[in-house]
């Protein structure tokens, strides 16, 4: 296994799309891209409903909870709501094989 943590996030917001709130969302890629030992997330949505996620790739565990008890808090002060909140290990050996790109992560 891996020292690097997957960390899967699933959420519903019920508010309104509108363009002052994905102006907000690229404000936030843009701060998170700055957050120690992230190296990457995805961010998704399911069209046609209020359900989003993010997947998010971290190099340590250490690094994965300052910032989930940090993000947390936030998303409940944007009125979403977490669904589901899983923390992964990653399979290194078999993920290389389908080409994750872990090997320039580490």
């Amino acid at each position: 296994m891996s020292t690097m943590k997957i960390w899967d996030l699933h959420m519903t917001y019920d508010g309104p799309i509108t363009d002052e709130f994905m102006a907000g969302t690229k404000q936030l890629a843009e701060s998170i891209a700055e957050e120690p030992g992230i190296v990457w997330k995805i961010w998704t949505a399911e069209e046609g409903t209020n359900h989003f996620g993010s997947t998010y790739l971290f190099r340590s565990l250490a690094h994965l909870e300052t910032y989930k008890a940090m993000h947390l808090k936030r998303l409940q002060d944007f009125g979403i709501t977490v669904t589901t909140d899983h923390v992964f290990d990653i399979m290194e050996d078999v993920s290389k094989i389908n080409n994750a790109p872990l090997a320039e992560c580490a």
